[in-house]
Protein backbone atom coordinates (compact mmCIF):
# COMPACT_ATOMS: atom_id res chain seq x y z
CA UNK A 1 0.00 0.00 0.00
CA UNK A 2 1.44 3.40 -0.94
CA UNK A 3 2.56 5.58 1.94
CA UNK A 4 1.57 8.82 0.21
CA UNK A 5 -1.14 9.89 -2.18
CA UNK A 6 1.60 10.89 -4.62
CA UNK A 7 2.17 7.17 -5.17
CA UNK A 8 -1.35 6.90 -6.58
CA UNK A 9 -1.16 9.18 -9.64
CA UNK A 10 -3.70 7.18 -11.64
CA UNK A 11 -6.38 7.22 -8.95
CA UNK A 12 -8.79 10.13 -9.57
CA UNK A 13 -9.53 10.48 -5.86
CA UNK A 14 -6.07 11.96 -5.27
CA UNK A 15 -6.76 15.07 -7.33
CA UNK A 16 -7.43 18.39 -5.65
CA UNK A 17 -10.98 19.62 -5.45
CA UNK A 18 -12.19 22.59 -7.50
CA UNK A 19 -10.93 25.05 -4.87
CA UNK A 20 -7.45 23.55 -4.97
CA UNK A 21 -7.71 22.16 -1.44
CA UNK A 22 -4.95 19.73 -0.55
CA UNK A 23 -4.80 17.85 2.72
CA UNK A 24 -1.78 16.70 4.64
CA UNK A 25 -0.41 13.22 4.16
CA UNK A 26 -2.68 10.60 5.67
CA UNK A 27 -5.93 12.38 4.82
CA UNK A 28 -7.97 10.89 2.00
CA UNK A 29 -10.94 12.51 0.33
CA UNK A 30 -12.45 11.48 -2.96
CA UNK A 31 -13.42 14.45 -5.10
CA UNK A 32 -15.08 12.47 -7.87
CA UNK A 33 -18.72 13.19 -8.67
CA UNK A 34 -21.41 10.82 -7.41
CA UNK A 35 -21.81 9.50 -10.95
CA UNK A 36 -18.08 8.77 -11.20
CA UNK A 37 -18.13 6.99 -7.84
CA UNK A 38 -21.16 4.93 -8.85
CA UNK A 39 -19.57 3.99 -12.17
CA UNK A 40 -16.42 2.94 -10.34
CA UNK A 41 -18.47 0.63 -8.10
CA UNK A 42 -20.22 -0.79 -11.15
CA UNK A 43 -16.92 -1.45 -12.89
CA UNK A 44 -15.15 -2.94 -9.87
CA UNK A 45 -17.75 -5.24 -8.34
CA UNK A 46 -21.44 -4.44 -8.91
CA UNK A 47 -21.70 -5.49 -12.57
CA UNK A 48 -19.46 -8.56 -12.17
CA UNK A 49 -21.49 -9.70 -9.14
CA UNK A 50 -25.02 -8.99 -10.41
CA UNK A 51 -24.70 -8.74 -14.18
CA UNK A 52 -26.46 -5.37 -14.07
CA UNK A 53 -24.83 -2.97 -16.53
CA UNK A 54 -25.50 0.77 -16.02
CA UNK A 55 -25.59 1.22 -19.82
CA UNK A 56 -28.73 -0.91 -19.93
CA UNK A 57 -30.44 1.70 -17.75
CA UNK A 58 -28.87 4.71 -19.51
CA UNK A 59 -26.91 5.51 -16.34
CA UNK A 60 -30.08 6.16 -14.32
CA UNK A 61 -28.51 5.12 -11.03
CA UNK A 62 -31.68 4.61 -8.97
CA UNK A 63 -32.81 2.09 -11.61
CA UNK A 64 -29.38 0.44 -11.78
CA UNK A 65 -29.16 0.00 -8.02
CA UNK A 66 -32.77 -1.17 -7.75
CA UNK A 67 -32.20 -3.87 -10.36
CA UNK A 68 -28.88 -4.93 -8.81
CA UNK A 69 -30.63 -5.21 -5.44
CA UNK A 70 -33.38 -7.35 -6.99
CA UNK A 71 -30.87 -9.63 -8.72
CA UNK A 72 -28.83 -10.16 -5.57
CA UNK A 73 -31.90 -10.82 -3.42
CA UNK A 74 -33.22 -13.31 -5.99
CA UNK A 75 -29.84 -15.01 -5.91
CA UNK A 76 -30.04 -15.30 -2.14
CA UNK A 77 -33.61 -16.54 -2.17
CA UNK A 78 -36.36 -15.83 0.29
CA UNK A 79 -34.70 -17.29 3.39
CA UNK A 80 -32.19 -14.76 4.67
CA UNK A 81 -31.12 -17.14 7.44
CA UNK A 82 -29.30 -19.52 5.11
CA UNK A 83 -26.46 -19.09 2.69
CA UNK A 84 -23.38 -16.96 2.45
CA UNK A 85 -23.08 -14.44 5.29
CA UNK A 86 -20.99 -12.09 3.14
CA UNK A 87 -23.64 -12.03 0.40
CA UNK A 88 -26.36 -11.33 2.96
CA UNK A 89 -24.36 -8.43 4.39
CA UNK A 90 -23.71 -7.13 0.90
CA UNK A 91 -27.40 -7.38 0.04
CA UNK A 92 -28.36 -5.40 3.13
CA UNK A 93 -25.98 -2.56 2.22
CA UNK A 94 -26.99 -2.64 -1.45
CA UNK A 95 -30.64 -2.28 -0.43
CA UNK A 96 -29.70 0.78 1.61
CA UNK A 97 -27.83 2.28 -1.36
CA UNK A 98 -30.81 1.59 -3.61
CA UNK A 99 -33.17 3.39 -1.20
CA UNK A 100 -30.83 6.39 -0.95
CA UNK A 101 -30.61 6.65 -4.73
CA UNK A 102 -34.40 6.33 -5.08
CA UNK A 103 -34.74 9.26 -2.66
CA UNK A 104 -32.50 11.31 -4.96
CA UNK A 105 -29.35 11.27 -2.84
CA UNK A 106 -26.68 9.68 -5.02
CA UNK A 107 -23.80 10.75 -2.78
CA UNK A 108 -25.45 9.08 0.20
CA UNK A 109 -25.87 5.94 -1.92
CA UNK A 110 -22.10 5.77 -2.35
CA UNK A 111 -21.55 5.28 1.40
CA UNK A 112 -23.09 1.79 1.72
CA UNK A 113 -21.59 0.92 -1.67
CA UNK A 114 -18.13 1.53 -0.21
CA UNK A 115 -18.92 -1.12 2.40
CA UNK A 116 -20.19 -3.38 -0.37
CA UNK A 117 -16.91 -2.99 -2.23
CA UNK A 118 -15.02 -4.16 0.85
CA UNK A 119 -17.38 -7.10 1.33
CA UNK A 120 -17.21 -8.07 -2.35
CA UNK A 121 -13.46 -8.57 -1.99
CA UNK A 122 -14.23 -11.55 0.29
CA UNK A 123 -16.12 -13.37 -2.45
Amino acid sequence: MPAHSGALPGWPGTAADTDGLRLSCGSVLDYRSAEQLLQSHADLWLTPLTGVDPKTYAGVWPDVLDQADRVLRARLGEDTGDGDETLHSLAMMLEMASRNAAEGNLYQATVPLAYCETLAQRL
